[in-house]
């Protein structure tokens, strides 16, 4: 038996989707790494969704940004981009939602 191989649990379809939700999580940290572009404290970001292609941004409170990343498997998304069957609304926020991956979606380093 070989150890350290990911074998997902979940279909290829799943997969993608965190995957890309990932992708876009990884985008955004730079993004927070440059420093917050309104004197406020909010940035803007993109939509983390799964949706490839997706281009929209959120206007997101440093604060509430970092508080989210403290769960690796939530990500801040535009209101009606949740795909249901692999992720729950946690939080509503008017102009974005924080979803909540489930934990048999993500990879196991991303579980959280």
């Amino acid at each position: 038996m070989q150890t350290g191989w990911y074998v997902p649990l979940v279909s290829p379809r799943e997969e993608r989707l965190a995957r890309n939700e990932i992708l876009f999580r990884e985008v955004n940290d730079r993004i927070a790494e440059l420093g917050p572009g309104n004197p406020d404290g909010g940035f803007h970001i993109v939509c983390e969704c799964a949706t490839t292609g997706c281009q929209e941004r959120l206007l997101v409170p440093i604060t509430r940004y970092e508080r989210v990343r403290e769960h690796p498997r939530r990500f801040l998304v535009v209101p009606g981009h949740t795909i249901e069957d692999v992720e729950d609304v946690v939080e509503r926020h008017g102009s974005y939602d924080v979803v909540e991956k489930h934990a048999d979606i993500m990879p196991p380093d991303d579980r959280g």
